[in-house]
């Protein structure tokens, strides 16, 4: 089953001192008519991480775990997953990184959820990235306690030009915090 998307298009680059990258770039959905933002955040050209939301959210604290409601979230994933591909067309050694947001309390009320698992936007990520990569092409490794879902470039792992215990260290380095991935 083929997943169609919405074209996305670059709006800008930025760079901040730690010499990490943020692109941005943005597509509309042709059924609400929303306008969406992906931030790819990108450290030494080998790894990118990628976030969304819709642009109506943009100043909330929460934009990236609020929903829209639209029921479309096939296309607007597989419309973020096209901007991954355009780096991956630039450099096949690349390497990707999102976070799910978790779930809002009001949005899990009356519901029986198991969070040992991940959050509902995590399990539905890994869903369609299982779907949509084989494991030729990457690694698909995750801390589900964090909700991170790394895709790891196969090419860079067999190599050994990168390492899962080096994405782990880079991870609580960059964010502080106490990750750990596996596979």
């Amino acid at each position: 089953m083929t997943i169609g998307f919405y074209t996305p298009s670059f709006i800008m680059r930025s760079k901040d001192n730690s010499l990490r990258i943020i692109d941005l770039w943005t597509f509309r959905s042709t059924k609400s008519n929303k306008r969406y933002i992906v931030e790819v955040e990108g450290f030494e050209d080998e790894f990118y991480g990628i976030k969304f939301y819709w642009k109506g959210v943009e100043k909330s604290k929460d934009r990236y775990s609020l929903l829209t409601n639209d029921y479309e979230p096939r296309i607007i994933i597989r419309s973020c997953v096209e901007v991954m591909l355009e780096y991956y067309r630039k450099n096949p050694l690349v390497s990707f990184g999102f976070v799910a947001a978790r779930d809002l309390e009001k949005d899990l009320k009356g519901r029986n959820i198991d969070i040992e698992y991940g959050s509902r936007r995590f399990r539905f990520y890994q869903r369609m990235m299982i779907n949509l990569f084989g494991p030729e092409t990457f690694l698909q490794a995750s801390d589900t306690t964090n909700t991170i879902y790394l895709m790891i470039n196969m090419k860079q792992l067999s190599s050994g030009v990168i390492t899962i215990k080096d994405i782990e260290s880079k991870l609580n380095k960059t964010y502080n915090g106490e990750y750990i991935i596996s596979n």
